[in-house]
């Protein structure tokens, strides 16, 4: 609700549809940290929906503290983190398929079975990414 505060702050002015949503992300951050139950919520949107002055939107989150910015974009980085972490492991099942298409394709030009040599690759790569939850990367390299 910030952004498009005037220097007054006056609360009798009219909201825009962004004023309200970050009214509604600010309730959602609530309900999920256990402040609102999901028929409070639920309510409370229905009044950020329904407000047409600063002052409305005040009055839905007046018994809330001040959502951080910092916790969304901690969620947000969070949720990326884990979408290449998952990523990573689709790269390896796509590996996974490669590798033993090509070791089948040798077992049936060979007429016999080989020894399964798609293991070692496919171990050290999965070991390197279980690793991975273990030993996160340094964020400061990252930035550099």
């Amino acid at each position: 609700m910030g952004k498009n505060l005037d220097k007054n702050n006056r609360l009798d002015l009219r909201v825009s549809n962004d004023e309200r949503e970050v009214v509604v992300n600010t309730l959602g951050l609530a309900m999920s940290e256990g402040r609102l139950t999901l028929v409070e919520y639920e309510q409370r949107l229905d009044a950020v929906w329904a407000s047409t002055t600063r002052g409305d939107l005040a009055e839905v989150v007046r018994d809330l503290p001040a959502a951080e910015k910092s916790t969304a974009v901690d969620v947000a980085h969070t949720r990326s983190e884990w979408r290449e972490y998952l990523d990573e492991w689709r790269w390896w099942f796509g590996g996974a398929v490669v590798m033993n298409g090509i070791w089948a394709v040798q077992w049936i030009s060979d007429g016999e079975p080989t020894s399964y040599w798609p293991l070692w690759p496919l171990g050290i790569w999965g070991i390197i990414l279980i690793a991975m939850v273990f030993m996160p990367e340094d964020e400061k390299t990252d930035k550099d």
